[in-house]
């Protein structure tokens, strides 16, 4: 789905000038304000509304204002406080959805957004972390949450187009801002951040059929096929897989009688233009359980609806590089992985108290099939961890720049139960003392995309040693994640050390310490609350945070 025509017009004199020769061009107008005052000094008729109606401009509504105001039709969307000590960014977020999706309703096709008392004079642009203005990107987030509003993902455009319908959506949207920023750079770099949330949406929004692992695989090389900077490559061979990733082969093994539910590998590279200048080399591997029934340790109780969501991860990452491609960085090195698997049920389900050897050489022992999630992106993990050696022992100009592994996940029911509707990301040492996790949360804080800092201990490590000398370590226990102490951080003690990236930790005597960073997008790749009883509503998290901690 293409995105409308994005404009950012300056204000810096007289924003009621400015729209007033700005809005010949649009067919309605979207006034974002915090203050009422401000919306009476920029629409001077809705005084008169306010005097009759106590609760005029507590909420979204239409304004028909008379002929000397800025436009014939005016939607006016306030944001709320913002001076409260726990409100941030998203209160324009949430707004501009709420406004978008209103405009859309009375008919706008090429809406107008101005802010009537913008919360910063000055923007200083894609600084993440280096200062503590909530709402340093308030326009960027307003932006985004716009755009958010008009789409839809693949499925619903398939359905669309199968029954002759189309899709309400805007055609052009403009921005008016007195902000001090460099105007195509900020649009250019809002626009690839919500290309990558859309391919992240399509891959994670459908059901798993239309986005079975073989489906997955098409729709992302469809998407990169004419794109030169990122090269992604498919691997179906199932003895490959086997033979590369038998954790995730042992995951996908029910699924294989079936064709069409086929496990697939998706890798991703991008390489830097200018070796010289990168300061990190990153990789991302992506959950991408397509659905995820429990398999022998089957979910019960209702448990099983929105696992078709199992492969917000991948799509994640996916997304991501999306947003590589657009954005060309410079300062990093970025590979990437899918482990597209379904788990299934049926005669030859992997099942508890099976040790399967790793691509690492440990053995580890299956505790429930249910915590599947670790096993598919852990061979990746490893596969990973031998490249950034490699890199490192390379006569590349960027080999002595750090290396950072990162898994992206809706890996537990413990992380919503935890932190609710939030991210949560864990480090290595290694990562910790880069302030990985701190960048994350930062650029997520000022992105509408908040993440929170969980941390990994001793006893995440300690709890999944072997008992016996069958095992060198074991995935799970038997119980649910939500009925286990430390049930969200524990799953990655599991996968540093199933992968063998505990032996590149700070104490590496090599001089290679390899950074390592889990992203447990439970809650945050949905909405927290479905309509009626339909599935919540895909984000598209965490690309937002992670293009500002990284690429910008």
């Amino acid at each position: 789905m293409e995105l409308p025509k994005i404009e950012l017009v300056s204000a810096k004199t007289n924003l009621f000038e400015t729209l007033k020769t700005e809005s010949a061009n649009y067919d309605g107008l979207i006034v974002i304000f915090t203050d009422k005052q401000a919306l009476v000094d920029l629409v001077p008729s809705v005084k008169r509304h306010m005097e009759l109606d106590a609760t005029f401009g507590s909420s979204i509504q239409l304004v028909l204002p008379n002929t000397a105001e800025p436009a014939e039709r005016i939607l006016i969307a306030p944001t709320g406080s913002l001076l409260n000590d726990f409100d941030d960014v998203r209160r324009f977020k949430d707004v501009a959805y709420e406004a978008g999706l209103q405009a859309l309703k009375v008919g706008m096709t090429r809406p107008l957004v101005c802010f009537a008392d913008e919360p910063v004079s000055t923007v200083s642009q894609w600084t993440f972390g280096q200062d503590n203005s909530d709402y340093k990107h308030f326009l960027e987030v307003s932006m985004l949450a716009l755009l958010e509003s008009t789409f839809e993902p693949v499925d619903v455009r398939q359905h669309y187009e199968a029954t002759g319908k189309s899709i309400t959506t805007f055609s052009h949207i403009g921005f008016v801002s007195g902000a001090d920023v460099d105007a195509t750079a900020l649009v250019n770099n809002v626009a690839a951040i919500e290309a990558g949330r859309r391919m992240s949406k399509d891959i994670g929004n459908p059901d798993p059929e239309i986005m079975s692992p073989i489906h997955v695989a098409e729709y992302v090389v469809e998407q990169f096929k004419d794109i030169e900077n990122v090269k992604v490559t498919v691997i179906d061979d199932m003895d490959i897989i086997l033979k590369n990733y038998p954790l995730a082969h042992a995951v996908t093994r029910a699924s294989l009688p079936v064709p069409r539910h086929h496990p697939r590998i998706v890798h991703f590279e991008y390489v830097s233009p200018n070796q010289s200048q990168v300061k990190e080399n990153l990789f991302f591997v992506g959950k991408g359980v397509t659905y995820d029934t429990g398999g022998a340790d089957i979910k019960c109780s209702g448990h099983m609806r929105d696992m078709s969501r199992d492969k917000c991860g991948a799509a994640a990452v996916a997304g991501l590089f999306k947003t590589i491609s657009m954005l060309s960085p410079e300062k990093v090195n970025v590979t990437g992985a899918l482990s597209l698997v379904r788990n299934s049920v049926g005669p030859d389900m992997y099942v508890s108290d099976e040790v399967i050897v790793a691509r690492s050489g440990k053995r580890v022992l299956v505790g429930n099939t249910d915590a599947e999630g670790r096993m598919v992106m852990t061979d990746l993990l490893c596969e990973f961890k031998e490249r950034a050696v490699a890199h490192f022992n390379s006569d590349s100009a960027s080999a002595k720049a750090p290396s950072l592994i990162f898994t992206c996940a809706t890996l537990t029911g413990h992380a919503i139960r935890a932190y609710g509707g939030y991210g949560i990301s864990l480090d290595n040492g290694f990562a910790r003392k880069n302030k990985v996790s701190q960048r994350i949360h930062d650029a997520g804080h000022m992105m509408a995309d908040p993440f929170e800092i969980s941390t990994l201990r001793r006893e995440d490590l300690e709890c999944v040693k072997p008992g016996r000398s069958s095992e060198d370590i074991v995935s799970a226990n038997d119980q649910p994640s939500t009925m286990t102490n430390r049930g969200h951080q524990y799953p990655a003690g599991f996968m540093i050390q199933a992968s063998g990236i505990d032996q590149y930790g700070l104490d590496n005597k090599s001089g290679l310490s390899i950074g390592f960073t889990h992203l447990d997008v439970a809650g945050s790749a949905e909405t927290v609350s479905a309509e009626a009883w339909s599935l919540p509503r895909v984000t598209g998290s965490p690309v937002a945070a992670l293009t500002g901690a990284f690429l910008l």
